[in-house]
């Protein structure tokens, strides 16, 4: 794969090897930016930032010495169970490293709740090839879909109520792809880049809820 992956401080460190465009809602560089790095961090009970987030996470990055700009992720998932599966078809290559933690499991639409317990699905998915703002886009719904079928095989509940969890109350996805002339347009259900896609991130969490 062109980017290279470590955990070190209880952090996996995603480096690509030049600014990728990336999509999420992490609470460091969230929305559609460029980064070099991707970070997924694992905060303590006794340290969580909920209130200054991006603040804390900047200084770790600063302290970890990434390349910048970063885009970074939370969980309270151990790094330690941290799942990398891969995917090649055709010129495509996919990799998507998941941390999963069910504590927190909830179904959409269920009741809001404000006591947020450390159980997270963090996905950070990478393409090789240039992908357009809505092929991103709908990669994150393809990743998204891909997450639930995972927790709907393993009968996973949501933690308020009696339905099938759709993930959790702190879930992040970010999709990451090389800056370019699109190579893509689309990563639908009918495509390879969807089919890969949703295969690498049901794989992901499988194997990740095994690890619970």
């Amino acid at each position: 794969m062109p980017w290279t992956a470590a955990v070190r401080d209880r952090t996996l460190i995603v480096t690509c090897p030049t600014l990728y465009r990336v999509l999420s809602w992490a609470p460091l560089g969230g929305g559609l930016r460029e980064a070099r790095t991707i970070l997924n961090h694992q905060v303590r009970i006794d340290e969580y930032p909920a209130h200054e987030p991006t603040v804390y996470l900047q200084t770790l990055a600063s302290r970890l010495q990434v390349l910048l700009p970063a885009v970074g992720l939370m969980t309270g998932v151990q790094m330690e169970r941290v799942v990398r599966c891969a995917a090649r078809g055709d010129s495509l290559a996919l990799e998507c490293f998941a941390t999963v933690g069910v504590s927190n499991a909830l179904t959409v639409g269920d009741p809001a709740t404000y006591e947020e317990q450390p159980g997270t699905i963090n996905l950070i998915v990478l393409v090789n090839h240039p992908l357009t703002d809505a092929a991103l886009a709908e990669a994150v719904a393809i990743a998204t879909e891909a997450k639930v079928s995972a927790l709907y095989a393993a009968r996973v509940r949501s933690t308020i109520s009696a339905a099938l969890a759709t993930g959790t109350g702190t879930d992040c996805v970010a999709i990451a792809c090389p800056r370019g002339t699109p190579a893509y347009a689309y990563c639908g259900k009918h495509t390879r880049l969807g089919e890969l896609l949703g295969r690498v991130v049901c794989d992901a969490v499988t194997q990740g809820l095994k690890r619970l």
